[in-house]
């Protein structure tokens, strides 16, 4: 390389060190996102991914990008190139995702049967005569794990007096599942005309519910055998190309500005591959029933707080 390519290397070096510094500290402060300013598209999506990993995962989120960039950083520093630390730094952060596929949808199932859970308390609850609102917000205290920040948000808005109509879209968003608008629209509807039957109404949806629980259940449990194979290919091809960048022989055709540009190539695709595997094998949830609430509307409601 001559002096030109030495000194632009260097120069995108110092960019990629300086924001990824930045960015570790900001995560290791934390950052409260203003709600009021709509997510970018690259937001929104890692915003999805996140969520699509177990609780524990996702109370590590600022640790592992914190290692991913100091993985990163070192692996830089020790052979000198910089799609080496890339590399390493984004193999820290796809290692929970290789780890977790099937999370989503473990979580839809167990969401769904919480559902026909709560939803056959509210049956039992509203035979003592008393209203919709009174009903859900003596049942909140005893909602299901999966579903009790929702509930209980649900029963706190409607004490403090806002529009059922409103509480019940802020609910149907949260959930943000067609199953779940089902639920949403049946209480729309008792709230408008008030009429008898929803205890029987209520126990009827509750055993669709867990109908579709039970047959997603069936479903993940043929696609847990895939995720497993993928799983185990993906953990070998990594540590494959681990042991192929640690010995000179095999790696050194890459510790140039070309094979930099290559190697980048394949493990990008290598995490295309991964990703799309990870797509068509989601469960994705039920297609909406119910136009979600526009973000202005939403933050008037909620007074900025999600």
């Amino acid at each position: 390389m001559n002096t030109s390519q030495l000194a632009l290397i260097a120069a995108l070096c110092a960019v990629l060190t300086v924001a990824a510094t930045l960015s570790a500290v900001r995560e290791l402060r934390g950052r409260t996102p203003d709600p009021a300013k709509p997510k970018t598209r690259l937001a929104g999506r890692l915003d999805r991914a996140k969520h699509e990993l177990p609780e524990a995962w996702q109370r590590r989120w600022r640790h592992l990008l914190t290692a991913a960039g100091i993985a990163a950083l070192l692996v830089w520093a020790r052979t000198g190139w910089p799609v080496h630390g890339l590399l390493t730094g984004a193999a820290v952060i796809g290692l929970p995702f290789i780890l977790n596929p099937g999370t989503a949808a473990q979580t839809r199932i167990d969401r769904l049967e919480a559902l026909g859970q709560w939803l056959n308390h509210l049956a039992g609850v509203h035979q003592a005569g008393i209203s919709l609102p009174q009903t859900i917000r003596a049942s909140a205290k005893a909602a299901p794990a999966p579903i009790a920040p929702n509930v209980q948000a649900l029963a706190e808005r409607l004490r403090t007096g806002m529009e059922a109509d409103d509480a019940f879209a802020l609910f149907a968003d949260e959930l943000a599942d067609g199953v779940a608008d089902h639920v949403v629209l049946l209480f729309q509807t008792h709230a408008v005309y008030k009429g008898p039957g929803l205890s029987d109404a209520l126990e009827a949806l509750a055993i669709t519910i867990h109908q579709q629980a039970a047959d997603a259940r069936d479903v993940e449990a043929d696609r847990a055998k895939v995720r497993k194979s993928s799983r185990m290919v993906s953990a070998i091809i990594c540590v494959v190309v681990t042991g192929c960048m640690l010995n000179p022989a095999w790696s050194g055709w890459y510790q140039s500005p070309l094979g930099q540009i290559v190697l980048a190539v394949l493990g990008g695709a290598f995490a295309y591959t991964l990703r799309w595997l990870r797509k068509i094998a989601r469960t994705a949830p039920d297609p909406r029933l119910i136009d979600p609430m526009a973000a202005a509307r939403r933050t008037a409601l909620t007074g900025g707080t999600r």
